[in-house]
């Protein structure tokens, strides 16, 4: 995420000193994840996260956990694959974030009534870590109807992070299969239920996969997502499976 450039002011210059800074943050995510046996998956991840503005820079090292279960409870269908599947995951675990620069130093003179002390001794501001936003998650989905045309997915999830109060969300997602065509989505939600001054609100969409020559396919989705004061925000995204 780059926040582009933007002019330097100070108390005495309010309108610029003639410099800019940038100010940016980035991450890089290391993951692998198997399924040991039909009905228990697990996955973790390595990131590395940086924030920087101007000179300063703060760096962190977090993992996440996850696993995944798979039961046999609720299965509709009968089939042990469509039972109730049970998901819990932490995110964030690791070290803290803490600003670090040539931004931080500044001269001081530690008795400026006396002579013949050093005038400007170099001194640096001092400034506290914070936290990851730590989550633990944990979750539930069901599959009332699946078919060979048409599966329903029904899912619910507790979130409880470490800076924010608890909250849950629910989601559903409808597939039609058109054999020999590709796969239709229906799909809609709603986050953030039981958080204080939640942002978060309804979000729905759909997409279309399609199938294509030697296994390959074509996918196109669309979301609209409620952002409370950020506005309302439509998301496209095109992919291609081989």
């Amino acid at each position: 995420m780059d926040f582009g450039r933007t002019e330097v002011t100070t108390l005495a210059m309010q309108e610029g000193t003639g410099e800019t800074f940038a100010a940016g943050e980035y991450a890089f995510n290391f993951s692998y994840a198997r399924k040991i046996v039909q009905w228990f998956a697990f996955g973790t991840s390595a990131k590395w996260i940086s924030s920087s503005i101007w000179h300063l820079k703060a760096n962190a090292l977090a993992l996440d956990l996850g696993v995944m279960v798979n039961t046999a409870f609720f299965s509709f269908s009968g089939n042990p694959e469509h039972g109730m599947t049970i998901g819990m995951s932490i995110s964030n675990y690791g070290t803290k974030m803490k600003y670090d620069g040539i931004d931080l130093l500044i001269p001081v003179d530690i008795l400026p009534d006396e002579n013949g002390n050093y005038k400007d001794l170099e001194a640096k501001y001092s400034l506290q870590g914070w936290d990851l936003p730590l989550i633990f998650r944990v979750g539930a989905a069901i599959t009332p109807i699946a078919s060979e045309s048409q599966k329903l997915i029904l899912a619910v999830d507790a979130l409880h992070p470490n800076n924010n109060n608890e909250s849950v969300n629910l989601g559903a997602e409808y597939q039609l299969r058109a054999f020999g065509f590709g796969r239709f989505y229906l799909r809609g939600g709603y986050r953030g239920l039981f958080m204080d001054e939640s942002q978060y609100g309804l979000t729905f969409g759909g997409g279309i996969h399609l199938t294509l020559m030697r296994n390959r396919g074509l996918k196109i989705d669309y979301a609209y997502r409620d952002l409370g004061i950020l506005g309302n925000s439509s998301i496209y995204t095109i992919g291609v499976t081989f």
